[in-house]
């Protein structure tokens, strides 16, 4: 499901918005926008807030499920060589590029004003969720500095880094009160992120850091036993080595070998996180159903159609050793790299 992720949470969505903002502006011809009345953006603000529930509750079902997911193969992810820290939190950080008129939505939700870092996320039982982080604090003191380059810094990538060198001390306000939380050991999980892209567009990819999916694949796969399988599969793309870059910095094109591959160790990683496959094949029904392009297949992925009879192989495989009491190791069919 690779197709042609890892920006901080709140920025890609202001991004996008601006973006959409920007392609407005720069159209030929383009009337200036109209002033909104007192009402509208009244309303306008309402549903600025709408916007950021969804792009939250959403957020919060994709780390739960991916931090299962990384938590749960981490032997097999370090077998490759593709481990790292987790703390187990997202934490964004805010000044006024990313769009002055979210900012109110953003004060009023969490207290938000220039230069601020704040918990956008907590993994219910990670590290930070056992130290008692919550989402909305704001993170005053952790020991890096934010703002200093011209560049968004990615504050949850910096603070797992940190955790590999010892506990992590952070300085919270919270509700107006100044909160000291250690986080004291990090956890070992497999090398890769899990990121929401805004829109209707069903797809989800890896880039070898990441994986990305989008609310269209999201709203698809409602349960979460389905999109495990998506989630499964990207995170074999990135384990594998499948999902690399060039020498020029763009992504090498998939294989309908890789495609396979990742379909049978994405499988294995679900399965090892504790989602039930009984009914994984049907994955692929529902996505031809939703795309019939699917069921002829591409020159990168294969058919829709052989891919639920291969799947439907391998989760027969797969249960038989559960019920032999057998370990869960997939088999390797493409060398890392190829």
């Amino acid at each position: 499901m690779r197709t042609p992720l890892s920006s901080p949470l709140l920025g890609r969505l202001l991004r996008v918005l601006l973006a959409a903002l920007c392609l407005a502006a720069c159209a030929p011809a383009a009337k200036p926008r109209p002033e909104l009345t007192p009402e509208a953006t009244k309303e306008a603000e309402l549903q600025r807030e709408f916007a950021l529930e969804s792009l939250l509750e959403r957020q919060d079902r994709l780390n739960a499920l991916g931090y299962t997911m990384i938590t749960a193969n981490e032997p097999l992810c370090r077998q490759r060589g593709r481990v790292r820290k987790s703390l187990g939190l997202t934490a964004d950080y805010f000044n006024t590029r990313d769009s002055k008129e979210w900012l109110p939505v953003l004060s009023k939700k969490w207290g938000v004003g220039e230069n601020t870092i704040v918990v956008t996320g907590v993994v219910p039982g990670s590290a930070a969720a056992k130290a008692g982080v919550l989402r909305g604090d704001v993170i005053t003191s952790m020991g890096v500095k934010a703002g200093h380059t011209g560049k968004r810094l990615n504050v949850t990538q910096e603070m797992d880094d940190m955790s590999a060198k010892g506990p992590v001390t952070l300085k919270l306000l919270r509700a107006g009160k100044t909160v000291s939380v250690t986080i004291p050991a990090p956890v070992d999980v497999c090398d890769s992120r899990f990121v929401v892209r805004i829109g209707d567009a069903v797809n989800a990819y890896a880039d070898g850091k990441n994986v990305i999916v989008t609310y269209g694949i999201m709203n698809l796969y409602s349960k979460d036993e389905d999109l495990a399988v998506v989630l499964g599969h990207e995170l074999a793309h990135n384990i594998l080595g499948h999902a690399r870059k060039d020498e020029s910095g763009k992504m090498v094109p998939s294989t309908p070998e890789k495609e396979a591959e990742a379909d049978a160790v994405g499988l294995y990683f679900t399965a090892r996180a504790g989602f039930s496959i009984e009914n994984a094949p049907n994955v692929w029904r529902r996505m031809a159903a939703q795309n019939p392009a699917h069921i002829r297949g591409s020159l990168v992925h294969p058919s829709s159609a052989s891919r639920f009879v291969d799947m439907e192989a391998i989760k027969n495989e797969i249960m038989q050793r559960q019920a032999a009491g057998l370990p869960l190791i997939p088999k390797p069919r493409v060398v890392p790299g190829q």
